[in-house]
């Protein structure tokens, strides 16, 4: 089953990148994909996800990720199971130019049946 999650791109800087963040989640998973112009992409880019946990700091995770010359997206997911309820946000810092996108979304329990043992 497929939910799409609450997404509200926010842009902080300059408005000149039109760069987002989306989140969904499948299959027990919460993706989210960073979007961007391939032609704001000549020579690739550096980017970092900051998953913020909205009770637990333990549960926060940053991951830092190179998008090809020319690709327009990179995605990273956590498993929804043992993430903490509430809101999230997860932001996605472009490192080159400084730009932010976050999206934020909220989580309303899960599941932790695929990881309990037969």
């Amino acid at each position: 089953m497929k939910k799409l999650l609450i997404v509200l791109p926010l842009l902080f800087g300059s408005m000149a990148v039109a760069a987002s963040v989306q989140c969904e989640i499948e299959n027990g998973r919460i993706y989210c994909k960073y979007f961007l112009d391939r032609s704001d992409n000549q020579n690739g880019k550096e980017v970092e996800f900051h998953w913020i946990s909205p009770q637990s700091p333990k549960d926060d995770r940053i991951r830092h990720f190179r998008v090809p010359p020319q690709h327009g997206s990179v995605y990273d997911y956590r498993f929804l199971p043992g993430r903490t309820e509430g809101r999230w946000r997860v932001k996605v810092i472009d490192l080159d130019t400084n730009e932010t996108v976050e999206a934020i979304f909220d989580i309303n329990g899960t599941d932790d049946s695929i990881f309990e043992e037969e």
